[in-house]
């Protein structure tokens, strides 16, 4: 065998050898978004009705985002969508003690799914959220509402979020997270007065944030509803 026709054989095999791999990764990002369609679209639609899903529908999203992520395990948006998936379950069953260890378990796949895209700032509001049902007021609570602020300061999504979780974990901010959570809500009434307003009356807050907000028209406006 001639050096020449080594080459080209070696050659070969490396050409093969790649497109082989090229074959397989096209086929595992096709399988992961088969499963993960069906789970964006589910969760779309949960948003958007009236009530909570049934059990048994989260548990077939879950297991089909799990299949996902068997296909991608290194795709951010499975890992989140894991964690909504996980978060309604426990507010389908209560969020209580067996509540909480879906809580606990839809935390994990947030942190998750921000090692994998740390400026996403939903992932780091929804932390927030997480860590306010399990009483985890600590570095890494902070850590998480000043990196969701800093990456999301106009997003709707984690304005509504944070407001969420101020309102559940008010009493045991410190006065700088107060005021974070505050400028959040003075950014969310922007567009979306209504929905801020109803996370925060679920617990009772309004009057609590807005003694922290900044004094305008639009504030007056908002504190003044009842």
């Amino acid at each position: 065998m001639t050096v020449k026709s080594l080459v080209f054989k070696i050659t070969l095999a490396l050409v093969l050898l790649l497109c082989l791999l090229g074959i397989y990764t096209a086929f595992t990002w096709i399988m992961g978004d088969l499963y993960g369609y069906k789970v964006r679209y589910a969760v779309e639609q949960w948003q958007e009705q009236d009530g909570l899903p049934k059990v048994a529908d989260i548990n077939q999203v879950i297991e089909d985002v799990d299949s996902a992520i068997g296909w991608e395990v290194d795709n951010p948006q499975y890992h989140e969508l894991k964690a909504r998936a996980l978060y309604y379950k426990a507010l389908a069953v209560g969020v209580d003690d067996e509540g909480l260890i879906y809580i606990e378990s839809a935390k994990k796949s947030h942190i998750l799914a921000i090692s994998l895209r740390p400026k996403w700032p939903y992932s780091w509001a929804n932390l927030v959220l997480m860590k306010s049902y399990l009483k985890e007021w600590d570095d890494e609570y902070s850590a998480a509402l000043d990196n969701a602020v800093r990456f999301g300061p106009w997003e709707q999504s984690v304005h509504l979020t944070l407001a969420h979780a101020g309102a559940l974990s008010w009493t045991h901010l410190s006065i700088e997270q107060k005021k974070a959570i505050a400028a959040n809500v003075e950014r969310g009434i922007v567009r979306n007065m209504q929905g801020i307003a109803f996370n925060l009356d679920a617990y009772k807050k309004r009057s609590l944030v807005c003694a922290y907000m900044q004094r305008d028209e639009r504030q007056k406006k908002f504190c003044s509803k009842r």
